[in-house]
Formats: C-alpha cells, sequence, structure tokens
C-alpha cells in the first residue's frame, strides 16, 4: 500500500520549511512521526512529493531514517516542469496539491492514501486510513476523507483555514469549504467573514485536513481537470488547484465519497508559538506509551 506525502510547500506563516522543524526529544520532525505511524498501520511505500530547490535538505533529513523499513521514493513538484506556453514565466508559486498527488502517479497501481506532511495526524487516523484502504477496491463508494471535529483541529497561536465539511443525508461527502482565520474567540469557533465580522462555526462539524483514499483510476480524473484548470489559470500569478476543489466538482458529478471520523487531534506548527506546545503533547504520548522514545528503533 502506497502513501503520498505532500511535502513540497514551504510554511509561509511559520516561517520556512515546517516539514524540517525538529519537534520531538530526539529531533525528529512532525513527518517523521507520519511515517512511523504509517509504517506500523501497514503502508509498505512512502512517495515524498518535495521541490527541486530544497531537495538535498529535504534528503538529507529523511536518509538513513526508515529506508530499511518501507520504500521511500522522491518524486518533484516544480513549475519548471510545466510546459512554457502553459504558465507564467514570472510565476514561484507551486499549482496546487492536485498537480502534487499526480507526480506520484507512476508508483500507483492499487488504492492510495494522501496527506500533507505538515500535519501531525496521530496513530488513530492512519489505522483508519490504512484499513479503509484495504476494502476500498471493492467498496461502494469511489474514495474518502478521513476527518476531524472542528474542536479537535483549532490552533492556540492564532487563525487557521479548515475545510469544513457538508454531508449529505446518507453521510456522504457533499462539499469541503475552507474557513480561512479560524480561531476561537469567547471560547468559540469563529471565522472572519467577507465584511471582516466574526461568524461562528459548530465546533462539533466533521473537518477535512487533507488525509484522503483513493482508487487508481482517480489520477486520469486528476490529470484531465488539472489540464483545464492549467488552460484556464495558467498564466494567473496566484490561483492553485486543490484536492478539495477538485473533490467537489467530482462529488457534483456523481462521485461517492465516504466520510471516515477519526476521534484523534491533530497538532501542527501554524507559529513558532506553537513548537512548545507540540513539544509537551508528544512527550505525554511518549510517556503514554504512544510513542517510544525514539522512532523507528521499535515499531508494533
Amino acid at each position: 500500500m502506497t502513501l503520498i506525502v505532500l511535502a513540497a510547500t514551504m510554511g509561509n506563516k511559520y516561517g520556512g520549511l515546517k516539514q524540517l522543524e525538529g519537534i520531538g526529544p530526539n529531533g525528529e520532525t512532525i513527518l517523521d512521526f507520519s511515517v512511523f505511524d504509517a509504517i506500523r498501520a501497514g503502508f509498505c511505500r512512502i512517495v515524498f512529493v518535495i521541490s527541486k530547490h530544497f531537495e538535498v535538505e529535504f534528503k538529507k533529513l529523511v536518509s538513513g531514517k526508515y529506508e530499511h523499513l518501507v520504500d521511500v521514493q522522491y518524486v518533484y513538484q516544480d513549475i519548471e516542469t510545466l510546459p512554457m506556453e502553459k504558465r507564467n514565466p514570472k510565476r514561484t508559486a507551486l499549482y496546487g496539491s492536485v498537480r502534487a498527488v499526480l507526480m506520484g502517479k507512476d508508483w500507483i497501481d492499487a488504492p492510495f492514501g494522501v496527506i500533507n506532511a505538515v500535519n501531525f495526524y496521530q496513530k488513530e487516523s492512519f489505522e483508519l486510513l490504512y484499513s479503509h484502504l484495504q476494502t476500498l477496491g471493492d467498496a461502494k463508494y469511489d474514495s474518502f476523507n478521513v476527518c476531524y471535529r472542528l474542536a479537535n483541529v483549532l490552533s492556540e497561536s492564532g487563525g487557521v483555514t479548515r475545510g469544513i465539511c457538508e454531508l449529505d443525508e446518507e453521510g456522504k461527502l457533499k462539499s469541503v469549504t475552507d474557513r480561512l482565520g479560524v480561531e476561537r474567540v469567547g471560547g468559540l469557533p469563529m471565522y472572519p467573514n467577507e465584511v471582516h465580522k466574526w461568524e461562528p462555526l459548530d465546533e462539533n462539524s466533521l473537518v477535512s485536513m487533507n488525509m484522503w483514499g483513493f482508487k487508481p483510476n482517480i489520477l486520469s480524473k486528476m490529470q484531465e481537470a488539472f489540464d483545464d484548470f492549467l488552460d484556464q489559470f495558467g498564466m494567473d500569478m496566484k490561483a492553485h488547484y486543490s484536492i478539495p476543489a477538485f473533490m467537489n466538482t467530482q462529488i457534483e458529478k456523481g462521485m461517492r465519497v465516504k466520510v471516515v471520523e477519526t476521534p484523534a487531534r491533530w497538532m501542527g506548527l501554524v507559529s513558532h508559538d506553537d513548537k512548545i506546545q507540540v513539544l509537551l503533547r508528544i512527550n505525554e504520548m511518549i510517556r503514554k506509551g504512544i510513542y517510544p522514545r525514539r522512532l523507528f528503533e521499535d515499531i508494533h
């Protein structure tokens, strides 16, 4: 089973490569914990989607850690590989997570998972991802999204963007709507609307954190959709095509997407202030035996 890890984007708000920041007791990164959880859940191949611009730094971080436990592959998401006539020559921003997934298509021949490198998803979420991928080939739905409760994915250090899920009457995914600047205001989750007034959100809402399970045939649909996007917006300096935007369109066309709820609580680095809180929570999980003190030495 293959897991595609989207690691090519840089953490603009945090200031630097979030996926390379040490947050464990021995300098482990969020990415290390995700790979550890993926391996013990059952994944046998990790495909990192990275940028050539930090290839050396990234490989130095990963090399020697877990290649003895899992097949590790690297693919590259850089705008230079797109046809010149399709893109703005002055653009430096990447074109979004749909293209990132497509970079890993040569390694896909069975149901596969997708995650972001910058999210600490936790053990339970990877177990759900893997177990549902095992049965996806024969399932009556086309893909699935491992979703969190909004109350479990808020940052203590400020506003975050969250994909609020709407479900249909059967409990399948109907849409994902990004809300920017979500934070607790007066104890309640809020986001600023278009006129900068706070709008409340239900803290029990389900949220997509970009942990997806797909059948291989999704790749041809992604390629067609991305080609159309590039024809329309390739010359734009900022437009990008995200997995939620793609999935919203596919759902409108009839795709059935199962929502798999995880009880886990998200962790991430939104700002430097998050690092201490993440360290404290990791140390607590180590104390409880959820993670070993040294990753990859004892996986069970």
